[in-house]
């Protein structure tokens, strides 16, 4: 979490922000801006086994301040405006409180290339291509509480040796006679059965460079997959606090060894895909595997997004924006009268085509 602090303008001494694509601070009254120099070198990878020991985590000094914290998903936000809705769930119990614990020490940012104006535009296009939305969804999210949050993620590094092994199948087909009840006479068919290998085996080994999980309960890591993720490995700042300035910050919430145990069964589930490829034939049974890691190592890094949360009929929804790359995932309610509407036309669509290929004759 970065520092909650105030820079003003030297032109006109207003509270300047960060300008989302560029590495500079812009004052929003008179103009005047203020370089950023990107700094992408000396960001500190932790080794994750001394960080896993360490009794308390490396800590910002940070002033007391003021956050929102939501009674419902338990999210706290550093805000830079005072509001009574909770961005990540839309809910309205939330309370203001003092911080009583300083949070973890970042090791990066990656700063908003996309700015609210941008966010909105591919929001209302997205918004507009729910065919199974119900009509009065747009009324119901308003454009207006599309948030700009920077999210807490860790990253973990890893280099992986698995061994494994498994029984390969391969797809063949064959002719089998049958006795047809109804027709009184023997007729064949082909069916395709499984013939089994002998047992193979193999060696995988790779290297994970910064798999990411989410640093906030709030938001799970779903979410970052399905906005394609953020390039940490390559444009990836050194932390500084100022790119914080004008945005939401979420405090981060995922113990290091809760979201270690995340990233390890990512890691995992990724080598057995990875030798599960490997596997020749069509199928496999009785796959196994031993994986082993080693030169593990972590850091936290704050990573940008546009969310917005409301509830329909009583559910929370959510919609997540890459503040980067304007990708756009997201729950939404589905109106099953549309559906039902949409199945009877494609019904009678369907209908129509067999009776023009009958050439009009009544079936």
């Amino acid at each position: 979490m970065a520092e909650i602090f105030t820079v003003r303008c030297k032109g006109c001494g207003a509270s300047v922000v960060y300008e989302p694509g560029t590495e500079s601070l812009k004052c929003p009254y008179c103009g005047a801006q203020e370089e950023i120099p990107a700094q992408y070198e000396g960001i500190q990878e932790i080794d994750l086994e001394e960080a896993l020991r360490a009794a308390q985590p490396a800590r910002e000094a940070l002033p007391e301040h003021k956050v929102l914290f939501c009674a419902s998903c338990g999210a706290q936000i550093a805000y830079r405006e005072a509001r009574a809705k909770c961005d990540f769930c839309g809910a309205e119990a939330v309370s203001e409180k003092a911080l009583t614990e300083q949070p973890v020490r970042p090791q990066g940012v990656l700063p908003f290339a996309l700015s609210p104006e941008e966010a909105q535009q591919v929001f209302q296009t997205w918004l507009k291509n729910l065919w199974f939305a119900p009509n009065d969804l747009r009324q119901r999210s308003r454009i207006q509480e599309l948030r700009g949050v920077y999210l807490p993620l860790w990253t973990f590094d890893a280099q992986v040796e698995a061994h494994w092994s498994a029984i390969p199948g391969y797809y063949r087909t064959r002719t089998v006679q049958y006795y047809d009840s109804a027709a009184r006479e023997w007729r064949t068919r082909t069916e395709t059965y499984v013939e089994w290998g002998l047992p193979v085996s193999g060696v995988h080994r790779d290297f994970y460079d910064d798999v990411l999980i989410s640093g906030f309960q709030s938001l799970p890591t779903r979410y970052i997959d399905e906005i394609g993720g953020f390039a940490t490995t390559t444009d990836l700042r050194a932390y500084e606090p100022r790119y914080f300035l004008g945005w939401d910050v979420a405090l981060p919430d995922k113990p290091l060894p809760d979201a270690w145990q995340e990233g390890h069964k990512r890691i995992q589930d990724l080598t057995a895909e990875a030798c599960k490829r490997a596997i020749p034939g069509d199928t496999y049974r009785d796959f196994q595997m031993r994986m082993r890691l080693w030169d593990l190592t972590t850091k936290l890094a704050y990573v940008p997004i546009y969310i917005l949360a409301y509830r329909y009929g009583g559910k929370p929804y959510r919609v997540v924006i890459h503040g980067r790359t304007g990708v756009v995932a997201g729950d939404r309610p589905i109106s099953w009268i549309k559906v039902t509407l949409f199945v009877v036309a494609l019904g009678a669509i369907v209908g129509l085509i067999a009776y023009w290929a009958s050439g009009g004759k009544s079936w």
